[in-house]
C-alpha cells in the first residue's frame, strides 16, 4: 500500500550524498553524466554498497552515515502558497523544527588522508557552508571530530585498506511539506478491530 508523499527539507541520507558529491567532486560546467558518475564515489557507510574503487587504482572515495538526528525545538504548523511553473496557487501546509544531526564521513583510496584533513578546514570556508546550506538547510557547528585511522577489508582479509573517519554535526531547519490539509481528527467506526479470521 502507498503511504502519503512527504517533501522533506534538510539533512537526509540523499541531501548528504549530494552536499558531499558536489564538495569533492563538482566543478563548473559539469554535466548530467558526469555528475550521476560522481554519485558512484560517494555512498552510505554500509556492507550492501559494492565498494567502487577498482584495486591498484589512484581513486578514492567517501562513505557517510547519519549516526543521529536529534529535535533541539518544537515543531511547529505553518501555511504558504506555493506558485506552479503556470502561475497557478496551491495551499502548501508545512511542519518545522530545528534539529542536529551528527554525521561519520568515511574516506577510503589513495587521497583519503589528505580528504579527510581537508574536511576538518571546512567549517570558514565559504563554498562549503553554501553547499551544505543549499543541499541540507543545514550550517556546520564549528567543532570538527578527530580524524580516526581504522582497517577495512574491501579487497579481501589478505587486502586490507587504511581508511579515515570524522564525525561533524550539522544544525538545521527540517521542513516537512505535507500534500493537503493536516488531518483534524480521526473517527474509526463502531466495533473491534482485528485481523479478520
Amino acid at each position: 500500500m502507498a503511504g502519503i508523499p512527504f517533501i522533506t527539507e534538510g539533512v537526509t541520507f540523499g541531501s548528504v550524498r549530494d552536499a558531499l558529491c558536489l564538495m569533492y567532486f563538482g566543478f563548473d560546467g559539469m554535466t548530467e553524466e558526469e555528475w550521476l558518475a560522481a554519485h558512484k564515489y560517494v555512498v552510505p557507510l554500509q556492507h550492501n554498497f559494492d565498494n567502487p574503487i577498482e584495486a591498484g587504482s589512484q581513486d578514492t572515495c567517501i562513505e557517510y552515515w547519519i549516526d543521529d538526528d536529534d529535535r533541539l525545538t518544537q515543531d511547529h504548523n505553518e501555511q504558504t502558497v506555493a506558485r506552479d511553473d503556470n502561475d497557478v496557487e496551491t495551499d502548501v501546509y508545512c511542519n518545522s523544527a530545528q534539529k542536529l544531526a551528527r554525521i561519520t564521513v568515511r574516506f577510503i583510496g589513495k587521497y583519503a588522508e589528505s580528504w579527510a584533513k581537508v574536511f576538518q578546514h571546512l567549517t570558514k570556508r565559504e563554498s562549503v557552508a553554501k553547499i551544505f546550506l543549499e543541499y541540507c538547510n543545514a550550517t556546520f557547528l564549528e567543532y570538527i571530530g578527530k580524524i580516526v585511522p581504522v582497517n577495512v577489508d574491501y579487497f579481501g582479509v589478505a587486502g586490507t585498506a587504511v581508511a579515515f573517519d570524522i564525525v561533524a554535526d550539522l544544525q538545521y531547519n527540517e521542513v516537512i511539506s505535507l500534500p493537503s490539509n493536516r488531518l483534524n481528527y480521526v473517527s474509526l467506526g463502531n466495533g473491534a478491530m482485528g485481523t479478520g479470521e
